[in-house]
């Protein structure tokens, strides 16, 4: 059947998988099921998902917040693209995961996928700011386009630095930089950028060791597989999936709960059971939504009166003398006419 789904305990386990680092085709194999259910089950999952988080993380009251980027690739490297066909196809290449986390409750405020521009850090910056009540400290990273759009998106209410990490330039030799593969750290330098904010509790290590979480749980994050996205939707989708699996389901180590418990959004710790179960009715939903606004003309609007035009009687062909009828100005013999005359025979 068409509509034919898999059952809620099914899902949960395809849902568990995917959250603890397994690819889809291994998913497919443990679980017997077509790839096409399990892109299913990722596609209506990540759109419920952000569907509830968009509708309950809202006016939250925090005192901290930290802002990075998380590199990744779709479909093919961006090195391997030529300007053409980067300009050809935007949804391939490079594919930045924008995320704040509140380094109290350690859940994930907001996120968004897409491409490092100022265009997307002001869409980022705008929704994150659209969340958040009172004043608030921000951490990011160097970025430059964070200079502009956090301090135009809230508008004076944000005390806001930024951190950069100063690396040991050494020279070494090839064998030696193969296993290092990058210079070590030796320190932070922390910078006000607005507001007043407190540079001894600015950083950003709670969002960086999220990005380590998330590379170690999303199959697709992780450097040098074969699992990498192929879809930029669906990569959107299963990181939605990952970080709401990660705000309610998942206990974090140091707080002994979820984050969104101690942030006070939600009220009880969350199963995947439950988000199967989120899932469906958010589905049924939108299933029923279309439905009626496919009908919706029909229902509510009403009908129109004909109107019909005047019509303008005609002659008949048979008594119109241009279609060959008789000529009232000739009077046929042996005829009674209306008045009263007739023709000698």
């Amino acid at each position: 059947m068409a509509n034919k789904r898999l059952d809620q305990s099914k899902q949960a386990l395809i849902l568990a998988a995917l959250c603890e680092g397994i690819a889809i085709n291994s998913v497919c194999r443990m679980f017997k099921v077509g790839k096409h259910a399990v892109l299913r089950v990722i596609e209506e999952t990540g759109a419920a998902c952000e569907d509830w988080h968009n509708r309950h993380f809202r006016n939250l009251a925090v005192e901290r917040l930290e802002l990075d980027e998380q590199w990744a690739y779709v479909h093919t490297h961006r090195e391997r693209m030529s300007r053409e066909q980067r300009m050809q196809n935007p949804e391939r290449g490079d594919c930045w995961l924008w995320a704040s986390i509140d380094p109290d409750s350690k859940a994930i405020i907001n996120w968004r996928t897409g491409k490092r521009t100022a265009f997307a850090a002001r869409d980022f910056a705008g929704d994150l700011a659209s969340r958040i009540t009172g004043r608030v400290q921000i951490t990011s990273d160097q970025l430059q386009s964070y200079l502009y759009s956090i301090p135009s998106a809230f508008e004076g209410r944000a005390d806001y630095a930024q951190e950069t990490k100063v690396f040991q330039k050494i020279r070494v030799d090839a064998p030696t930089w193969q296993t290092m593969r990058t210079n070590p750290l030796v320190g932070v330098e922390r910078q006000r950028i607005s507001g007043n904010p407190n540079l001894r509790t600015s950083t950003v290590c709670h969002m960086e060791r999220f990005f380590l979480t998330m590379r170690q749980g999303n199959k697709r994050c992780a450097r040098k597989t074969l699992a990498y996205s192929k879809s930029w939707d669906n990569h959107a989708l299963t990181a939605s999936i990952h970080i709401f699996v990660y705000n309610l389901c998942r206990v974090h180590e140091t707080l002994k709960t979820t984050p969104a418990l101690k942030l006070g959004v939600a009220d009880r710790r969350w199963t995947l059971e439950d988000v199967v179960a989120m899932t469906e009715r958010y589905v049924k939903g939108q299933e029923d939504a279309a439905f009626a606004a496919a009908f919706e003309g029909f229902s509510t609007k009403p009908r129109a009166a004909r109107v019909y035009e005047p019509q303008t009687p005609k002659t008949p062909w048979y008594l119109d003398p241009e279609s060959g009828g008789p000529n009232p100005a000739v009077k046929k013999p042996g005829i009674q006419y209306q008045n009263g005359e007739s023709e000698p025979s």
